[in-house]
């Protein structure tokens, strides 16, 4: 059955049903943009080859420029409703001629540059798209405070087999790492590598098999449901999925206001209510979102409503699982840009999980390898990329569609 079934595999399942037929014309919708780019570049590869064999025509609808710019012959680039600019792609990448091009293309993160700002739309629709020359700098150092520090952590899950049967499942092995205060640990692997499965243990959102979860030194793992609660206040999750994560039957102000009762967080309801006000306008939504339902918004917009409650809660450490992985490239550079600037006003640590490893290397100090429930590799962000120890980080690291730096280096 289907839920049996990884996200790639079920994607490869989609491709079947829809090349089954031997069609003339493939529309593929979207069709890698929550995938690991193993799978990703398995998943192009096998479309390619389809198409060769049935001499087939694909319209590939996608807002990941990278992947455009390997497997398209064509280019057609559009903005509320309208074509603004369409053209081989060689030409549309090397020579882009509508602002909004230029700003697709410079938008995504590099590999070989880390500006202090990302640039986004807005910058050059108003003629502002200068390149930021000025580099962030990114590490961390063996003197700094230690906020999280996890230590052989363990998480097994147990499937039901038959009648009585028990089958153990490890999807976290014996992981240990540390997270510096006021710095940003990115966790990176392929699906079903154990990333999410980490974040929710922490968490405790997942019940850990064994290990220690030492927050400013205190075990989490051993606390009771009430001595949880202050530090649920602060480690906060922003989840993978925004149409998900937000109660559909809320308005956004109870979405904020809630937690910040239940935490006693404000002296009264007027203070919480203003306390969600500056938090969506910190976030860049407009004061009447305060009364409209999460429906009523984009998938950007729902990722900036989940940091907002989040950050009423005026957390330490904060957990971004995927949470900009299916964002086009300009909400993207949005948001990495507010994480960033949070960062830099609150001193806030971050658990940055993604299978993007162009946007795990602009945002994180350290990186984390996992592969199979067990840490491969960790390292500096730009060691671990420059100079990769392990196999599997190889692999990963060239699974990455390369279509994009190029034309990124014209616009610029």
């Amino acid at each position: 059955y289907p839920h049996e079934m990884s996200g790639g595999q079920q994607q490869r399942v989609m491709i079947a049903m829809a090349i089954a037929c031997e069609p003339k014309l493939l529309i593929a919708d979207e069709p890698t943009t929550a995938l690991d780019v193993t799978i990703q570049k398995q998943i192009l590869e096998l479309i390619a080859k389809l198409q060769e064999k049935h001499n087939m025509s694909v319209l590939f609808i996608t807002h990941d420029l990278g992947v455009v710019g390997e497997i398209a012959d064509h280019v057609v680039v559009m903005q509320a409703g309208e074509i603004q600019e369409q053209g081989p792609v060689r030409a549309i990448f090397e020579a882009p001629q509508h602002p909004y091009t230029k700003a697709l293309l410079a938008c995504r993160p590099r590999l070989d540059r880390r500006p202090k700002r990302l640039p986004v739309i807005d910058d050059f629709m108003k003629g502002d798209g200068r390149p930021h020359i000025e580099e962030r700098h990114r590490g961390a150092a063996p003197g700094d405070a230690i906020i999280l520090e996890v230590k052989g952590l363990t998480k097994t899950f147990f499937l039901k087999e038959g009648l009585f049967g028990k089958r153990a499942v490890p999807a976290v092995k014996d992981v240990s790492f540390r997270l510096p205060k006021g710095k940003t640990l990115g966790l990176v692997g392929e699906s079903g590598s154990g990333k999410t499965t980490v974040g929710l243990t922490v968490m405790r959102l997942h019940d850990a098999t064994s290990g220690e979860v030492l927050f400013e030194g205190r075990d989490l793992l051993r606390l009771t449901e009430r001595e949880m609660m202050a530090y649920r206040r602060r480690i906060q999750i922003i989840f993978q999925n925004p149409y998900a994560s937000l109660n559909p039957r809320f308005t956004v102000g109870q979405i904020l206001v809630e937690p910040m009762k239940i935490h006693g967080i404000g002296r009264d309801q007027r203070e919480r209510v203003d306390l969600a006000f500056q938090m969506l306008e910190r976030v860049g939504l407009s004061e009447q979102s305060f009364y409209k339902y999460p429906h009523e918004f984009s998938g950007g917009q729902r990722q900036r409503i989940a940091i907002a409650r989040c950050l009423t809660m005026k957390p330490d450490v904060l957990i971004c699982d995927e949470s900009v992985s299916a964002l086009d490239v300009s909400v993207q550079a949005q948001v990495l840009n507010l994480l960033q600037d949070l960062q830099d006003e609150f001193g806030l640590s971050y658990i940055f999980i993604s299978h993007d490893l162009a946007v795990v290397k602009y945002i994180s100090d350290q990186v984390m390898v996992m592969n199979d429930g067990v840490i491969v590799e960790m390292a500096d962000s730009d060691e671990i990329y420059l100079n990769p120890k392990q196999e599997y980080t190889r692999k990963l690291l060239s699974s990455i569609p390369k279509g994009l730096e190029k034309a990124a280096d014209l616009v610029v």
